[in-house]
């Protein structure tokens, strides 16, 4: 699976059957996107400095990633590294032949987790007069952010990206290692996409698109590192877990570490929430990543880091995994319930109520369909889709007809917010001192539904 570039994604995992683990931060076919600047970043540093944590790009409109830094550290001096200058070669996804070529490549930097490499063609070179030069000043602030420090909207900003991902998600197990570190090579994937987890190479490694990336210490950079490292972790606990899941948790490594960076699938996603986005599709082509990041960041709000900790280490998949270690972290709820609250809280997008988020700022709201007083609407609902329907002030019940594969939530506010299961067939009348904000349906199976207001 490579970076959420659909257009690419489709040829390759029939080339190479399936082994693409992971993508990133932006689909190829959809632009910049809104978090992270690709843009201009100036030098960042170089060996011997210090660097300040979260700057490098800035995180866009996001609520919750910002470039402001949890504190100041030292840069140690990378070219002093044990590897320094080891020549070593990645096979990297060609789009021409959808089969792999060698990549010559040197190491640039060695930490306490991590081998660095640069590709010989990309190294002290630029994408454009506006990028920085790919040297050391660039691979030492990544290293830096990457491994020692971490953004102040990070759970632990005392910590780079990949000590909080794995005190989070899990340690790295030596499938992915090579001597006990993570190798990471910065290559030229020619349009594939921004980066992802080489489940051909063994072990297996990280690849980051330097060209696509523009820059190495961006939040958008950083923020895919900490997606694709996420799949690293997975892999070692539970290699075979439902594509949905493992995207949705690496959406939430993103969150953990405080970066906002998929904001645009999200804003796309609010716009057409009826559409199988995750569970049941095995294909990362057909997975929607703002779906995903909105599911991950409600159970990390819901549950904390325990919470993601335990879906990482549970065998069972898809539902039956969460649903599992929801219960071994002691809460009753369940993944499919949690599921439906968050889609009241994409609605009300109300914490304080109960029914928001915390960690992200939603600036698109849901479209929904609007039923008027004697008005019967009817479509079809994808599965794990989301159908959100608004009433006029005349209306005083709902009937839903539907399979039993629907189920149907009915929202009113008031002092508090009521939320009540609709019958399927029958009139549900609307409490009368209460406000009808929404009706919210969603299925286990593509179903045809029809909505009636009385």
């Amino acid at each position: 699976m490579l970076s959420r570039a659909r257009p690419v994604c489709y040829v390759a995992v029939l080339a190479l059957s399936g082994a693409f683990f992971a993508c990133s931060s932006q689909a190829i076919d959809r632009g910049q996107a809104s978090g992270g600047s690709s843009g201009t970043s100036g030098t960042s540093g170089s060996s011997g400095t210090s660097v300040t944590s979260g700057t490098g790009g800035s995180s866009g409109t996001s609520g919750h990633g910002g470039s402001s830094g949890a504190g100041t550290v030292m840069i140690p001096d990378y070219t002093a590294s044990p590897c320094y200058g080891e020549s070593a070669t990645t096979n990297v996804y060609d789009l021409v032949t959808h089969g792999t070529h060698p990549v010559a490549a040197t190491c640039r930097a060695e930490g306490d987790k991590v081998r660095l490499y640069v590709a010989d063609e990309l190294w002290e070179t630029k994408v454009d007069a506006d990028a920085p030069v790919l040297g050391q000043g660039e691979v030492d602030a990544f290293m830096a952010r990457y491994e020692l420090t971490g953004s102040s909207a990070s759970t632990h900003p005392e910590l780079g990206i990949l000590p909080t991902d794995e005190l989070v998600f899990g340690s790295l197990t030596g499938s992915a290692l090579t001597d006990g570190k993570l190798d990471v090579f910065v290559i030229d994937s020619s349009g594939a996409g921004d980066g992802y987890l080489c489940g051909w190479c063994t072990p297996k490694v990280l690849h980051l698109d330097g060209p696509s990336l523009r820059s190495l210490h961006t939040d958008k950079t950083l923020s895919i590192a900490a997606h694709e490292s996420f799949h690293a972790i997975h892999r070692g606990y539970d290699p075979d877990e439902e594509v949905w899941v493992d995207e949705s948790l690496a959406q939430s490594a993103m969150i953990v570490n405080g970066f906002y960076t998929d904001q645009t699938w999200v804003d796309e996603f609010m716009h057409n929430t009826n559409q199988a986005w995750g569970p049941g599709v095995n294909d990362v082509t057909s997975f929607d990543y703002g779906a995903g990041l909105l599911f991950g960041t409600y159970l990390f709000e819901h549950g904390g880091t325990d919470l993601l900790n335990a879906i990482t280490h549970e065998p069972a998949n898809g539902w039956t995994g969460i649903d599992r270690a929801l219960a071994t972290v002691g809460d009753s709820a369940t993944g499919y319930g949690l599921f439906q609250d968050m889609a009241i809280a994409a609605f009300l997008n109300d914490a304080d109520k109960g029914y928001g988020f915390r960690s992200i700022e939603l600036d698109s709201k849901v479209l929904p369909y609007d039923v008027t007083t004697g008005m019967t609407i009817s479509d079809t609902l994808e599965s794990y889709g989301l159908m959100f329907v608004t009433f006029d002030a005349d209306a005083t019940s709902v009937t839903v007809d539907a399979p039993t594969t629907v189920s149907a939530r009915l929202v009113l506010t008031g002092s508090t917010i009521a939320v009540h299961d609709v019958p399927l067939g029958d009139p549900f009348p609307f409490d009368e001192n209460k406000t009808v904000r929404v009706l919210v349906l969603t299925t286990t199976k593509t179903a045809k539904v029809s909505i009636s207001a009385d």
